[in-house]
C-alpha cells in the first residue's frame, strides 16, 4: 500500500521546493520523458528518400544522355543536355512556376496509373522548328503559341523525347507513352490536386547557340508503385570499393576460364553455284581457295582467332598453332 504523507510532511516538502532545496536532477528524474520535436511542414511534406532520388537521379541522367544523342542528327547541329535540378513541390507550385505561353504535354504513363506533364519552353521549342523547317534554329522576340503546323512539329518531337525516356527506364519499366494532348496554358492542365506533391526534373537544352528548357512533372502517386524498386536498382548500381572490384573481377574470370566453346579448324571454303551442289554425289573432289602452303584459319565461338598448320598426330588429324589474329 502507498504511503500517505502527513499535513507536517507535506508543509516541509512545499517549504523545500519553495526555497530550492529539491534539485532539478531529483526533479528531472521525477518527470517523464519529454519527446522529441521535429519540425514538419504539412503543405511541403517529403517523400521521396533519399536512396529513392538518387535512383530517380540516375534514370533521369539516363534519359539525358539519350537525348544528346538522339536530337544532334535530327537536328543537324550540336545539342547538349544538362540535368539541372530534381525537386519535390506541390503541383500548385509547379503550375504557377509555368510561364504562358508555353508548350505542355499531356502524357499518359501507362502502365502505370496517371498521367504526367512534359513542359517545354519557347526557347527550345521555336528553335527546334525553325531547324524543321530548313532554318538555322533562331528563337523568337517574343513567345507566342504554336500554329498548327507547329504543333504537328512539336508532337513528332515530344514523341521522340518519349521515346529515349522509355528506352533510359527500360530496365525498371516498359513504358507505354502516348501524348493526350498538347496545351499553351498550364493553368487548364490538370493532373493531381494541386496540394498532391510531384516530383519535378528540369533540364537544360544547348541547340546551337539556343539555351532552352525542358520540365518533366511526376506525381508521387503515379511512381509510388515502383519507388522501392527505384532504391533497389540504385542500391545495386552503387559504386563499388576497389578490393570488391577485384575480387568480383577474380571470380568472373575463374568462372569464365570453366566455360565451353567450339573450336574450328577452317581448312578452306569454295564457293558452287545451287545446280553443282545438287549433282554433288559421293567421291566428287571440291576444290578449296586455300593452298597446301598457306596456314588455316581456327574458329573459337565462330569468331577468327588463330591460324594453324594442318596435319595428324597418331591416328587423328590435327592442327599446329603458329599465330594470332589482332583483331
Amino acid at each position: 500500500m502507498a504511503d500517505i504523507l502527513s499535513q507536517e510532511e507535506v508543509d516541509l516538502l512545499l517549504t523545500a521546493v519553495t526555497e530550492g532545496d529539491v534539485g532539478a536532477e531529483q526533479e528531472t528524474a521525477k518527470s517523464p520523458d519529454v519527446p522529441r520535436l521535429a519540425t514538419y511542414d504539412f503543405r511541403r511534406p517529403e517523400r521521396v528518400s533519399k536512396e529513392q532520388l538518387k535512383g530517380l537521379q540516375s534514370l533521369f541522367e539516363a534519359f539525358a544522355r539519350e537525348l544528346s544523342i538522339l536530337f544532334p542528327p535530327f537536328l543537324r547541329t550540336v545539342v547538349r543536355v544538362d540535368l539541372i535540378s530534381i525537386d519535390q513541390l506541390t503541383y500548385d507550385e509547379f503550375i504557377l512556376s509555368v510561364a504562358r505561353p508555353t508548350a505542355l504535354a499531356l502524357v499518359n504513363m501507362a502502365p502505370l496509373d496517371g498521367n504526367a506533364v512534359l513542359e517545354l519552353s519557347p526557347a527550345m521549342v521555336f528553335p527546334i522548328v525553325d531547324r524543321v523547317l530548313g532554318g538555322k534554329g533562331q528563337t523568337l522576340a517574343e513567345p507566342r503559341e504554336l500554329t498548327e503546323i507547329e504543333n504537328r512539329i512539336a508532337s513528332r518531337i515530344i514523341m521522340m523525347i518519349l521515346d529515349s525516356l522509355k528506352r533510359s527506364w527500360d530496365q525498371l519499366i516498359e513504358f507505354r507513352l502516348s501524348i493526350v494532348t498538347i496545351e499553351s496554358d498550364p493553368l487548364i492542365v490538370q493532373i493531381v490536386a494541386g496540394s498532391e506533391m510531384v516530383v519535378l526534373v528540369g533540364y537544360e537544352l544547348h541547340i546551337g547557340e539556343a539555351v532552352g528548357s525542358m520540365n518533366m512533372c511526376m506525381p508521387l502517386l503515379l511512381l509510388n508503385p515502383i519507388l522501392d524498386q527505384i532504391s533497389q536498382q540504385t542500391h545495386y548500381m552503387r559504386k563499388m570499393s576497389a578490393k570488391t572490384a577485384e575480387l568480383t573481377r577474380a571470380v568472373i574470370g575463374q568462372t569464365l576460364t570453366k566455360a565451353s566453346l567450339p573450336v574450328d579448324a577452317i581448312l578452306g571454303q569454295a564457293v558452287l553455284p545451287l545446280d553443282e551442289v545438287a549433282r554433288l554425289q559421293v567421291g566428287d573432289i571440291v576444290q578449296l581457295d586455300t593452298s597446301p602452303n598457306e596456314p588455316i584459319t581456327v574458329e573459337v565461338g565462330g569468331i577468327s582467332r588463330l591460324l594453324a598448320q594442318p596435319g595428324r598426330k597418331g591416328e587423328q588429324s590435327a592442327v599446329q598453332l603458329t599465330g594470332v589474329i589482332r583483331n
